[in-house]
């Protein structure tokens, strides 16, 4: 049976109907496992939909599991039958492009659960970052057989972000279930929705906001999905803009202006950039505010260097620290040992993408996830200026990454169940 990782005040809820609820969850998943054997494309989207319920949590003995772990293997279980049965296990097309930088990073991954200070725990986030996102990865670009069946997956994912960004705007209004009483505040108030920070809202929200973008723009002319996707588009950019989340804002920034050069004009669109940053540095009001962000020089700056900085010392220390990190949880370890405690809050990662890898998959891991973007990005850039068909769409899946990678220079964009699942959607929409 699951419990429910929420804010009290949604927690109370759930829990009030726990018994009914819990027979539900179990419906849902044989639901979710029929339909991968009879459906799969339904299956993927309906697991999408519930990306959020990583926060119902349960455990087998020692290792814990949550409900979206659920999901997945009853979509894989399903699909796998279903493709023993009629014998679709074999196929002719050639191998998958991203097949090396998977085993690579899933190699790291390995490594990095076998050297962990707490292997138990790190065995759990192993399977739920690692192994399961690749199962889904792997039934979600085999179900993809046109472009109906990309629909319904961005329909999908649509819908999910719905959930989190109208509750993120309740909050705005009544500051429901905020997870922290420090940004309760009407004044200052911050939304997290059903995550535990607003830069959880923004991690999440962010790359739908460039993916939905870029499908708007290829296919305006459906006058009822164009109003759709609009109001989900409208309701995520009010969620993101109540979350204050100064990466989010920056990563989206960053992605209107690769849809801008890709998309409009690239002149234009370095002459307006240019003139964007000259404006921002000659006006007082916003130099003062903008300028402390960018160069680090706020509060959460000098966390995110001293973050860095710690990082830095562990992996040069030793040759095997460069080479194998810490291992799954051992930045967790290191930063507890570390940190002055009136200071920085005890986290679990540098928040910077590159270290986050580095230290818990280790060199293999990092060239792995490297390689797999250089391949992304190359890949989807090259089908930009060759495709006219859905060059838009292609242009959101790219831009989408572009908030990945953004927000991910100083925050944790991968490392969470539904981030990394959302990491693996981009990348399955690029095939």
């Amino acid at each position: 049976m699951f419990w429910f990782d929420f804010h009290w005040q949604i927690q109370s809820i759930l829990n009030s109907v726990w018994y009914p609820l819990n027979m539900l969850l179990i419906v849902v998943a044989g639901g979710i496992a029929y339909l991968g054997y009879r459906q799969p494309v339904y299956a993927v989207g309906a697991t999408i939909i519930l990306l959020p319920t990583y926060l119902f949590r349960s455990s087998i003995y020692f290792l814990p599991f949550t409900f979206l772990e659920t999901c997945i293997i009853a979509m894989f279980s399903g699909w796998l039958l279903a493709a023993i049965v009629q014998k679709k296990l074999r196929r002719t097309e050639p191998p998958y492009i991203y097949r090396w930088p998977i085993i690579l990073l899933l190699g790291g991954a390995t490594i990095g659960l076998v050297i962990s200070p707490t292997f138990t725990n790190a065995a759990g986030l192993w399977k739920a970052y690692f192994v399961e996102p690749i199962l889904f990865l792997i039934v979600f670009k085999e179900v993809i057989k046109n472009d109906a069946d990309k629909r319904t997956l961005l329909w999908a994912l649509g819908i999910s972000s719905l959930t989190v960004s109208l509750l993120a705007i309740y909050q705005k209004f009544t500051g429901f279930a905020i997870a922290e009483p420090v940004w309760t505040n009407e004044a200052s108030r911050r939304v997290t929705a059903f995550f535990t920070s607003p830069n959880a809202v923004g991690l999440y929200l962010g790359p739908t906001i460039a993916l939905y973008s870029g499908w708007l723009l290829s296919e305006w002319r459906n006058v009822q999905a164009t109003i759709l996707k609009s109001l989900i588009l409208v309701l995520a950019l009010l969620a993101v803009l109540f979350t204050v989340s100064h990466g989010t804002w920056l990563g989206l920034l960053a992605a209107a202006a690769v849809l801008s050069y890709f998309g409009w004009n690239k002149k234009k669109t370095v002459l307006v950039t240019l003139i964007l940053i000259i404006i921002t540095l000659v006006v007082p009001p916003l130099r003062q505010q903008v300028l402390p962000i960018i160069t680090f020089q706020d509060h959460a700056g000098q966390n995110r260097i001293t973050l860095l900085q710690t990082s830095w010392q562990y992996l040069t220390a030793h040759p095997s620290h460069f080479l194998f990190g810490a291992g799954i949880l051992g930045f967790s370890e290191l930063h507890q040992q570390t940190r002055e405690p009136l200071l920085t809050e005890p986290l679990l990662y540098p928040h910077n993408i590159i270290f986050n890898f580095w230290l818990e998959t280790g060199l293999v891991g990092l060239v792995g996830i490297i390689w797999l973007l250089s391949k992304f990005f190359g890949r989807s850039i090259s089908k930009i200026s060759t495709v006219t068909a859905n060059r838009f769409l292609i242009l959101g899946v790219l831009t989408a990454m572009v908030v990945i990678l953004v927000h991910g220079l100083v925050d944790v964009p991968y490392f969470k169940n539904d981030l990394a699942v959302l990491f693996w959607i981009m990348v399955g929409l690029s095939k």
